[in-house]
Protein backbone atom coordinates (compact mmCIF):
# COMPACT_ATOMS: atom_id res chain seq x y z
CA UNK A 1 0.00 0.00 0.00
CA UNK A 2 1.71 2.94 -0.77
CA UNK A 3 1.37 5.97 1.59
CA UNK A 4 0.27 9.52 1.05
CA UNK A 5 1.30 12.16 3.93
CA UNK A 6 1.45 16.17 4.32
CA UNK A 7 4.86 17.39 3.00
CA UNK A 8 6.30 20.38 3.88
CA UNK A 9 8.17 22.80 1.16
CA UNK A 10 11.05 24.64 2.74
CA UNK A 11 13.18 27.90 0.83
CA UNK A 12 12.71 28.70 -2.82
CA UNK A 13 9.30 30.62 -3.95
CA UNK A 14 7.04 27.83 -2.15
CA UNK A 15 8.95 28.71 1.32
CA UNK A 16 6.38 26.75 3.71
CA UNK A 17 4.01 25.11 1.50
CA UNK A 18 2.36 22.16 2.15
CA UNK A 19 1.78 18.98 -0.42
CA UNK A 20 0.18 16.01 -0.78
CA UNK A 21 3.14 13.48 -1.76
CA UNK A 22 2.50 9.68 -2.42
CA UNK A 23 5.17 7.62 -1.56
CA UNK A 24 8.07 9.95 -0.86
CA UNK A 25 9.24 11.16 -4.19
CA UNK A 26 12.61 12.31 -4.23
CA UNK A 27 12.02 15.23 -6.23
CA UNK A 28 9.17 17.87 -6.51
CA UNK A 29 8.78 20.27 -9.75
CA UNK A 30 7.18 24.03 -9.04
CA UNK A 31 5.67 26.13 -11.72
CA UNK A 32 4.94 29.43 -11.88
CA UNK A 33 3.34 30.96 -14.86
CA UNK A 34 5.28 33.92 -16.56
CA UNK A 35 3.81 36.72 -18.44
CA UNK A 36 3.92 35.96 -22.25
CA UNK A 37 4.75 39.61 -23.98
CA UNK A 38 3.52 40.01 -27.17
CA UNK A 39 0.27 40.30 -29.25
CA UNK A 40 1.38 38.27 -32.73
CA UNK A 41 0.55 35.11 -34.03
CA UNK A 42 4.20 33.67 -33.24
CA UNK A 43 2.91 33.93 -29.35
CA UNK A 44 -0.43 32.20 -29.75
CA UNK A 45 -1.01 29.33 -27.61
CA UNK A 46 2.47 29.47 -26.46
CA UNK A 47 2.89 28.83 -22.06
CA UNK A 48 6.02 30.15 -20.25
CA UNK A 49 6.75 29.12 -16.80
CA UNK A 50 9.42 28.99 -14.19
CA UNK A 51 10.69 25.71 -12.94
CA UNK A 52 11.60 25.25 -9.21
CA UNK A 53 12.87 22.08 -7.95
CA UNK A 54 12.69 21.05 -4.55
CA UNK A 55 14.40 17.62 -3.25
CA UNK A 56 13.37 15.38 -0.35
CA UNK A 57 15.33 15.65 2.74
CA UNK A 58 17.30 12.22 3.23
CA UNK A 59 18.57 13.46 6.49
CA UNK A 60 14.74 13.53 8.61
CA UNK A 61 13.82 9.70 8.00
CA UNK A 62 11.29 10.18 10.66
CA UNK A 63 7.91 12.97 11.07
CA UNK A 64 6.37 14.25 7.58
CA UNK A 65 8.51 14.65 4.45
CA UNK A 66 10.63 17.99 4.03
CA UNK A 67 11.82 19.26 0.53
CA UNK A 68 14.74 21.78 0.40
CA UNK A 69 14.70 24.17 -2.36
CA UNK A 70 17.35 23.33 -4.78
CA UNK A 71 18.61 26.74 -6.49
CA UNK A 72 21.05 24.81 -8.70
CA UNK A 73 18.70 23.15 -10.69
CA UNK A 74 17.81 23.29 -13.35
Amino acid sequence: MTVRESALLVGGPADGLRVTVTGRPRVLQVTYPCAVEGAGPEAAGVRVEALHVYRLDQGAPDGPPRYGYDPASP
